[in-house]
């Protein structure tokens, strides 16, 4: 299971494994969703998502929290037909996840949009009060963030060989300055007040990861944690600014967090945390070509999003 090139012979070794491991009928069909999430319906044409992963301590918390977690809308991992949570070979790790034919949400439609918010609150409604011995203690959220930034400045002179070093400089001041403004929030007493009560976040709100059918579910959970769901909420807000042309007033209409909640959710939206995610996934991805073009694009969403910060500072300053 060290292969994964498409065809006949990856077929029938993938059923073979399947088989033995899990006792799943032989494949029909596979598809490739990417090089981690394959497609597969066997000869009684029944659906699964068979995923790979790296980590076995983070498929059993899943598990874990599965076990815990009443019906929901979250689409949880399926046992193999032995019963076998998880199988393995090549210090890769499988689970099988019950297939859903449906769409992935568009943050371009404001129905959408909204649709985004009102799944994400039903699901921290039923993540609560769930108690997993095995999960183990996360960073704090901005110590990564400090340390994502760290990464986007060994990028200095890539932003300086296209000619874009304010760019650059603008979004390394951007960061410091707002890391130290949330600062004056007791986020560690949110994270420690969410462990208690046994709160947990999805950790990645990407369109892709709501599912739309008869009711629209929530997918993938490879970032779940235990801690303060205002995370998600921050993520959210900072992906759809993109979608509401860095509105203020719009991203508040959302009603995310609880007023007592949102001068710290809209200082940590201000981090630009996102733009230098996506900017090292790019780097990740096309490390050679296409860098100008795409800087270009990213100093004018920037300009939009400078705007952001400030009338964000503006409003921030009379609550």
């Amino acid at each position: 299971m060290n292969s994964f090139k498409q065809g006949d012979e990856f077929k029938y070794r993938l059923s073979s494994f399947l088989s033995q491991e899990g006792k799943l009928l032989p494949l029909d069909r596979i598809s490739f969703i990417n090089s981690s999430v394959i497609l597969i319906q066997t000869v009684e044409k029944e659906k699964f998502v068979l995923k790979r992963h790296q980590k076995k301590e983070n498929v059993n918390l899943q598990w874990d929290f599965f076990d815990e977690l009443d019906e929901s809308n979250a689409v949880p991992f399926k046992r193999y037909p032995n019963g076998r949570k998880i199988i393995s070979r090549n210090n890769y790790y499988w689970t099988i996840t019950p297939f859903i034919q449906g769409e992935k949400l568009n943050y371009n439609l404001e129905a959408d949009r909204l649709n985004a918010v009102k799944v994400l609150k039903e699901f921290h409604h039923k993540a609560k009060n769930i108690h997993i011995s095995s999960a183990t203690p996360e960073d704090y959220l901005f110590s990564r963030w400090y340390q994502r930034l760290l990464l986007f400045k060994k990028t200095a002179s890539i932003f300086k060989e296209c000619g874009f070093e304010n760019l650059y400089k603008d979004i390394v001041q951007t960061t410091v300055i707002q890391l130290r403004l949330i600062t004056e929030f007791p986020w560690e007493s949110y994270e420690l007040a969410a462990k208690k009560k046994g709160e947990w976040i999805h950790g990645d709100v990407a369109s892709h990861n709501f599912l739309r059918s008869n009711q629209t579910h929530v997918i993938d959970f490879d970032l779940l944690k235990c801690t303060t769901q205002l995370y998600d909420y921050i993520q959210l807000g900072q992906r759809f600014l993109p979608y509401i042309n860095w509105n203020l007033d719009k991203l508040l209409a959302y009603q995310m967090v609880q007023e007592k909640d949102v001068k710290a959710w809209v200082y940590a939206i201000c981090i630009p945390s996102d733009v230098m995610r996506e900017w090292l996934h790019y780097l990740y991805r096309k490390p050679t070509s296409g860098r100008h073009r795409y800087l270009s694009v990213m100093e004018e969403k920037w300009i939009k999003r400078s705007n952001f910060v400030k009338n964000s500072k503006l409003m921030l300053k009379s609550i």
